[in-house]
């Protein structure tokens, strides 16, 4: 046997207690505390989340220790089609654009209005807007009001 396996069951067998029964997890645990400290006694320290690195400055070449750590790149997932191909996003409409910017304004002028219903007045404003921009008339006088002969 090796000698760190006589170390391991040599102080197995002095942490036993002769007079009282043990069951199979018990031995087990105590085994695997006496294992563990050996191995930790017997075994040099070393961190192997530490990376190496050459370093080559002036012609000798010297293992140094590099301690910092990089950053890690973030997996975004990205959703993707019945082909597996990655879903590209679409440029926002015109309506998005208009939609978070009033939404934004109305929540500055009024932060008691709750989401939903600063939500509302943004689309009853791109509803508004865009009859305008139509110009469209709105009620049934405008109609009349134009056909006067």
């Amino acid at each position: 046997m090796s000698s760190i396996t006589t170390t391991i069951v040599s102080k197995f067998v002095s942490s036993l207690d002769t007079d009282k029964d043990y069951g199979l997890s018990e031995i087990l645990a105590i085994l695997s505390a006496n294992y563990k400290e050996v191995k930790e006694i017997n075994s040099p320290k070393t961190n192997r989340k530490v990376a190496r690195k050459l370093d080559f400055g002036e012609g000798n070449a010297e293992i140094s220790d590099d301690t910092e750590k990089k950053p890690r790149k973030k997996n975004v997932k990205r959703e993707r089609d019945a082909d597996g191909n990655i879903i590209k996003k679409r440029a926002p409409s015109a309506y998005n654009i208009f939609v978070a910017e009033k939404i934004t304004e109305f929540k500055n002028e009024f932060p008691e209005l709750n989401s939903k219903e600063v939500f509302k007045k943004a689309i009853e404003a791109w509803n508004t807007q865009k009859t305008e921009k139509l110009n469209v008339p709105t009620s049934d006088e405008d109609i009349n009001d134009g056909n006067d002969e």
